[in-house]
């Protein structure tokens, strides 16, 4: 496996690295495949690193602004395949999480962080997500990476905002070679040994 390359990875905030922790938290927000993803790659690497199990939380909240029953039904669709994608990977534990009513998932994120090593999410840059990112690494008390698995060119690879696209496109001729051999594993679960929880 190649490993995430470090232009894609950032810490939001400077927390260390848990090495007695129970294992590594992977909580999927934005990316939510089992495959081509460097988030779940990232959190790959930790684990074989740190010989420790790994933990894919998927949650899914009721009450945020933009929810709706079909939006809820895509996003159950998906996770009910990343169940089976993850049932017969016997060192994976995939925990899918539906919140029943307003708020019953309070704490559920700080308290499985409270036991890991190391938490890692996906760093997408819109929706309501950075702002529960945000809210989120104020509770978590271990190393928090965010890992951008968005497109071929990393989101950081840019220093600037480009009003023009004639700009943008210039930049991207230069800058785009660089990241062409940059892909994630494509099924950075296949073949993983990994301890038990």
């Amino acid at each position: 496996m190649v490993s995430t390359p470090q232009i894609r990875i950032r810490c939001p905030h400077d927390r260390d690295l848990k090495n007695d922790g129970d294992y590594v938290l992977y909580w999927m927000i934005a990316f939510r495949r089992t495959t081509w993803n460097f988030s779940l790659q990232r959190a790959v690497e930790w684990a074989q690193d740190l010989r420790k199990p790994l933990v894919v939380l998927e949650a899914l909240r009721c009450g945020y602004r933009w929810a709706s029953d079909r939006l809820h039904h895509f996003v159950i669709q998906g996770m009910a395949d990343n169940a089976d994608a993850m049932d017969y990977r016997s060192s994976v534990l995939y925990y899918p999480y539906l919140e029943a009513e307003l708020g019953a998932g309070q704490g559920l994120l700080r308290s499985l962080a409270e036991r890991a090593c190391v938490v890692v999410s996906d760093d997408f840059p819109s929706f309501f997500l950075p702002r529960m990112v945000r809210s989120a690494a104020d509770q978590i008390p271990v190393r928090f990476e965010l890992v951008d698995s968005n497109g071929i060119l990393p989101l950081r690879a840019a220093t600037k905002v480009y009003a023009r696209a004639y700009d943008f496109r210039r930049f991207l001729q230069k800058e785009l070679p660089r990241h062409l051999e940059q892909f994630p594993d494509p099924e950075p679960l296949k073949n993983l040994r990994l301890p038990k929880l």
